[in-house]
C-alpha cells in the first residue's frame, strides 16, 4: 500500500504537471460546451468577437495599448471584481514578471530583473507609485484595495513625461471617478471559508448635474492574516483594517474640470513569524526543542506576535484646464502616515518555555510619521501643431519628512558560574529623522513624421536634496546632507507597417538619489561598514524593441518586447535576516548583530515579455502573459558572511560567527565583503499568466466559468543561501457564478490555489537567534556580546487554499 507521503508527493508532482492543469482549467469552461457551438463560433459575426480595446493614459493622454510604444499592462475595475482582488500584490498573480511583497513597514516590488527594496531604497524605488496622477510611496500604496478604476503597470523607465524617474517602471493607480450624470453605486460582499469577511461599497450622485458630483466609497475586512499560530501563545493571527475615500467631480464646462480625492485606512495586523525545524533543511542542525514543524503545519513558536497599526491618509487634487489651445494640468497629494509597530523579536523561541516575563516580551518597538507632499504642472497643446506635433513640458517639487523612534532591546545575563539567568534589558533609544526635496524639470515632443511613423523624445533635469540624522541614546552616530543634480533622457520610434502591425524601439536612462540605510547602531563604525551604509546614486541606461499587432480579423492580439539595461551603482542588499557583524555599543561593549547592509554594485538586464488575448467567440476568451527577466551584478562587492573560513565566498555554514572570528576575519573591518557574480533579484527568472472565461445562460440568466492559472519559474534567491532554492510551482484559480440579466447583481464562488499547492518561498539562511550580552568578572560592569541560536528556521509558504463566495449589487 503507498504510504500518505507516497501519495502526497505523487499528488504534488501531478499538481506541477502543466498539461494536467490545464486540462482542469480548461475543463469546466468546455463542459457541455457541443461541438456544434465551436462549428457555431466561426459563423458568429465579426463585431461580437472583436477584443474590446483598452485605453490606457501611459503616455499622459487617452490611447488605446496597441497604440502605446512601451509595455504596458491594464488591470481593469472588471478584472479586479472579476479575480476577486482585494489588494495590490494579488495583481502579481496578473500580471507575470511583476513580484509585490506586502509588509508592515517595508512593502516592496521588483519588475525587469531588479528589485525595489524598501529598507535600501526608502522613498526612491527602482519601481515607482502612483495614484491619481500623484507619487504615492509603497506603504501608502500597498494597502487594501477598493473602488480603484483600472491599474496600469508600465515597465521600463519612466520620467519624461510625468511624475519622478524611476529606472524600472511605474504603476499606476486611478479611482473611480464620481458620474456627473446619473447616481449609482454598488455594494460588494465576500466571506471565505479561512475566516475572511470583505465588504465594500461604493455610492455617487450629482449634486449639480453635468457639473458637480460625489462619490463615497469604502471598505471593511477581517481575516485570520497568515493564519500562522505559535505553539507559544494563547493569540490569534489577525487583519483587520477599513477605510473611506469621497471624491468631488467639478466640470462646469468642456473646457475645465477638477477632482479632489480625501481617503483614511486603519489597518491593524497582528503577525506570528512561521519556523520550520532548522534540521529539515540542514540535518547538521540539533533537534527541534519544541516539537518538530514542516511548511504545512504553519506554526511559528514565538511567545508575541509582530503587531502593526497604521494610519493613513492621502488628500489629492487634480485640474485640467484649456485655454487658448493649451492645455493645463495640476497633480497634487498630501499623504500623512502614522505606524506603531512591535517586532517580535524572538521568532525562534531562544529563550524556550517558562523563561523570564522580561524576555516573553521581548520585541523592538517604532513608532514612526511620514508626511509628504508634492506639485506638478504640465503644459501641452490641446491639438497636435500642423497635424505634426505636440509636446509636454512640466514642473515637479516633491518633499517628504520622516521622523522614527524606536526602541531597542538588548538582554544581559549573568555569566554561568553565576547562573546564567537574565540580569537586566537594555533598552537603547533611537531617533532617526529624515527629509528630501526633488525639483525637476521636464519636457517631451513628438513629432509625426508621416501617417505612419512617429519620433518622440524627452529630457528632465533633477536637482535632489536629502538630510538624515541618527541618534543612539541621545548622541548623533550619522549625520549627512546631500545635493544631486541629474538630466535623464528617454527616445522612441514608432512605425505602423499596417492596420494591423506596429514595430517600436525605445531607449532611455533613468537615475535614483544615492542612500544612507539606517540599522547600524555601532558606536565605531569602520570604512568598510560606512562603504556598505551610505552609497552613491544610480544611474542606468535601457534599450527595447517591440511590436504589437492584431491578427484574425480584431479576434486576437499579439505583443511582444525585448530590453536590455545597465545600472551603475545599483543597491543590492543582503538578503534574508542581514549579514553578522560587530557592534560596539555606548559602554564599548562589542557583540554580533545582524543588520541589511547594501552595497553600490554594477548590474545587467535583459529580459522578454509576451502578451497575447484572443476572443475564440462571442463568449469565450483566452488571454496569456509570459515573462523572462535576467538580473546579474557584474563583478560587484557585497557584504557577506565571510568568516569561516575568509576565503572570498560567502559562508556555507548555518551558525553564527563570533566576536573573534568576524575580527580574524575581516582585519578589524567588523563585517565581511566578498567580489560576487550573481543574480540581483529573488524572483523566478520567468512566470506566465493564463486566463480563459466562457459565458452561458442557465435559466434566464447569465453564467460564467473562468480560471487564472500561474506558474512560476524555479528560483535560487538569495545566492549566500544554500537553503532557500525555490522550485518551480503554480496556482490555479477558479471562478464560477451567475448575473442578473441587467447585470444589476452577481454572485460568484471562488477557489483560489484550489489544488492547495505549498511551496516554501523564503527559508532564513541560518536558525533564528538573539543577540545577547554576557556580563563579566571581576567588575561585572562590562559584558560580552554573544548569538544565541534557537533549533528553528524563519519562512515564508505560499498561502492556502481559499474557497470564498461574493456577492455584489450595482444600483
Amino acid at each position: 500500500m503507498a504510504t500518505q507521503d507516497s501519495v502526497q508527493n505523487s499528488q504534488r508532482d501531478s499538481n506541477r504537471s502543466g498539461a494536467s492543469l490545464l486540462g482542469v482549467m480548461l475543463a469546466p469552461m468546455l463542459a457541455g460546451f457541443p461541438m456544434t457551438l465551436l462549428a457555431q463560433s466561426t459563423s458568429e459575426s465579426a463585431n461580437e468577437q472583436i477584443i474590446e480595446e483598452v485605453i490606457v493614459t501611459a503616455r499622459r493622454k487617452d490611447e488605446t495599448l496597441q497604440e502605446v510604444p512601451l509595455s504596458v499592462n491594464a488591470v481593469s475595475a472588471e478584472k479586479i471584481a472579476d479575480l476577486n482582488i482585494r489588494k495590490l500584490e494579488d495583481i502579481s498573480s496578473v500580471v507575470a514578471g511583476l513580484s509585490m511583497q506586502e509588509d508592515t513597514i517595508a512593502p516592496n516590488a521588483s519588475v525587469r530583473g531588479v528589485r525595489f527594496d524598501t529598507f535600501a531604497s526608502g522613498n526612491n524605488p527602482t519601481v515607482e507609485f502612483y495614484m491619481n496622477d500623484s507619487p504615492i510611496v509603497s506603504l501608502s500604496a500597498m494597502q487594501a484595495m477598493f473602488d480603484i478604476g483600472q491599474i496600469e503597470v508600465l515597465r521600463g523607465p519612466q520620467g519624461t513625461l510625468r511624475g519622478r524617474a524611476s529606472p524600472s517602471g511605474a504603476i499606476t493607480l486611478t479611482t473611480k471617478r464620481p458620474d456627473l450624470q446619473k447616481m449609482e453605486g454598488y455594494i460588494d460582499l465576500t466571506a471565505t471559508d479561512i475566516g475572511g469577511q470583505n465588504a465594500r461599497f461604493a455610492v455617487g450622485s450629482p449634486l449639480i448635474d453635468d457639473v458637480l458630483a460625489v462619490r463615497l466609497a469604502g471598505f471593511y475586512e477581517q481575516n485570520e492574516g497568515n493564519r500562522v499560530e505559535s505553539i507559544n501563545s494563547d493569540e490569534d493571527p489577525l487583519y483587520e483594517g477599513g477605510g473611506a475615500r469621497i471624491s468631488l467631480r467639478y466640470a462646469p464646462n468642456e473646457k475645465l474640470e477638477a477632482n479632489l480625492m480625501y481617503q483614511r485606512i486603519k489597518p491593524r495586523r497582528r503577525l506570528f513569524t512561521q519556523v520550520e525545524s532548522a534540521n529539515r533543511a540542514d540535518p547538521s542542525q540539533p533537534a527541534p526543542a519544541q516539537g518538530d514543524f514542516d511548511a504545512g503545519d504553519r506554526k511559528a513558536v514565538s511567545d508575541i506576535a509582530t503587531e502593526s497599526r497604521h494610519d493613513l491618509r492621502r488628500l489629492g487634487f487634480e485640474l485640467g484646464w484649456e485655454v487658448g489651445g493649451l492645455m493645463l494640468n495640476y497633480a497634487g497629494s498630501s499623504t500623512d502616515m502614522m505606524v506603531n509597530w512591535k517586532d517580535a523579536d524572538d521568532s525562534g523561541d531562544v529563550f524556550g518555555p517558562g523563561s523570564d516575563p522580561r524576555l516573553q516580551d521581548y520585541g523592538q518597538v517604532t513608532d514612526t510619521e511620514t508626511n509628504g507632499h508634492s506639485h506638478e504642472f504640465r503644459l501641452s497643446p490641446s491639438e497636435l501643431i500642423n497635424d505634426k506635433f505636440s509636446y509636454v513640458v512640466g514642473v515637479l517639487y516633491q518633499e517628504n519628512e520622516s521622523d522614527t523612534e524606536l526602541m531597542r532591546p538588548t538582554p544581559v545575563f549573568l555569566p554561568s558560574f553565576a547562573g546564567g539567568g537574565l540580569a537586566t534589558v537594555v533598552q537603547t533609544p533611537v531617533t532617526s529623522q529624515g527629509e528630501s526635496t526633488e525639483q525637476s524639470v521636464f519636457a517631451n515632443v513628438t513629432w509625426m513624421l508621416n501617417e505612419k511613423s512617429e519620433l518622440s523624445g524627452g529630457l528632465r533635469y533633477i536637482d535632489y536634496q536629502t538630510e538624515n540624522q541618527v541618534r543612539v541614546s541621545g548622541a548623533t552616530i550619522s549625520d549627512t546632507d546631500e545635493d544631486w543634480t541629474e538630466t535623464i533622457y528617454s527616445l522612441s520610434y514608432k512605425h505602423h507597417y499596417s492596420d494591423d502591425l506596429m514595430a517600436y524601439a525605445t531607449a532611455g536612462s533613468s537615475w535614483r538619489p544615492g542612500i544612507n540605510v539606517v540599522g547600524n547602531f555601532s558606536r565605531n563604525k569602520s570604512a568598510r561598514e560606512r562603504q556598505f551604509e551610505s552609497l552613491d546614486p544610480e544611474t542606468s541606461d535601457s534599450i527595447e524593441f517591440g511590436a504589437k499587432s492584431t491578427l484574425l480579423d480584431g479576434r486576437m492580439q499579439l505583443n511582444g518586447a525585448l530590453y536590455y539595461q545597465t545600472f551603475d551603482n545599483y543597491p543590492y542588499r543582503a538578503g534574508g535576516e542581514g549579514v553578522y557583524y560587530v557592534e560596539t555599543d555606548s559602554s564599548g561593549t562589542r557583540s554580533v548583530k545582524q543588520h541589511s547592509f547594501v552595497a553600490a554594485v554594477p548590474v545587467d538586464v535583459y529580459g522578454l515579455e509576451v502578451e497575447t488575448r484572443y476572443q475564440v467567440s462571442s463568449v469565450w476568451s483566452v488571454g496569456a502573459l509570459f515573462s523572462y527577466a535576467k538580473g546579474e551584478i557584474d563583478g560587484g562587492t557585497v557584504p557577506c558572511n565571510d568568516y569561516a573560513p575568509a576565503d572570498g565566498q560567502p559562508d556555507s555554514s548555518g551558525s553564527a560567527p563570533t566576536v573573534a572570528q568576524i575580527d580574524a576575519a575581516t582585519g578589524g573591518q567588523n563585517v565581511g565583503a566578498c567580489d560576487v557574480d550573481y543574480r540581483s533579484n529573488y524572483a523566478p527568472l520567468w512566470t506566465t499568466t493564463l486566463s480563459s472565461e466562457y459565458g452561458f445562460e442557465v435559466a434566464g440568466l447569465n453564467a460564467y466559468v473562468r480560471g487564472l492559472w500561474t506558474v512560476y519559474g524555479s528560483s535560487k534567491n538569495d545566492p549566500t543561501n544554500a537553503f532557500d532554492n525555490v522550485d518551480s510551482y503554480n496556482i490555479l484559480n477558479l471562478y464560477t457564478g451567475v448575473r442578473g440579466s441587467e447585470g444589476k447583481w452577481e454572485a460568484m464562488l471562488y477557489a483560489k490555489n484550489i489544488a492547495d499547492e505549498e511551496e516554501v518561498l523564503s527559508r532564513g539562511a541560518t536558525p533564528a537567534g538573539v543577540g545577547v550580552q554576557v556580563l563579566q568578572p571581576p567588575s561585572f560592569t562590562s559584558a560580552s556580546g554573544e548569538t544565541r541560536s534557537s533549533t528553528y528556521r524563519e519562512i515564508s509558504v505560499t498561502p492556502e487554499r481559499e474557497i470564498g463566495l461574493n456577492f455584489r449589487y450595482n444600483f
